[in-house]
């Protein structure tokens, strides 16, 4: 499953939710690897990170976050140190990397 955020985009509690609520219809109930660029991110506040790091994760076996910014490469290396994601997550500059990485991912045991 692949994402985007949109320029300029704010998170809070409230956005968090509406993102997952959001992928949790496009997934219709199949757990997959979920792929997201970032690059269009401006904030996200600690309460929307921790729901994105913890019920935020349902129903994805691994994340990628996608950014050629490395500013929001340092925030997403942050967030998954500090907020510590529930599922393997990792962040990357490149699609082809991120893809390659969540391959073994595909098919959750």
């Amino acid at each position: 499953m692949y994402g985007k955020y949109k320029p300029g985009l704010v998170i809070d509690l409230e956005v968090a939710k509406q993102i997952v609520s959001d992928r949790l219809k496009i997934s219709h109930g199949v757990t997959r690897p979920f792929l997201i660029e970032v690059t269009g991110l401006l904030c996200i506040d600690s309460e929307g990170r921790n729901y994105l790091a913890g019920p935020g994760c349902d129903l994805i076996t691994a994340g990628a976050i996608l950014t050629n910014n490395k500013l929001l490469a340092f925030v997403g290396n942050a967030f998954i140190l500090l907020d510590k994601p529930l599922i393997p997550s990792k962040v990357f500059s490149t699609e082809e990397s991120a893809v390659r990485w969540l391959e073994p991912f595909k098919f959750p045991n």
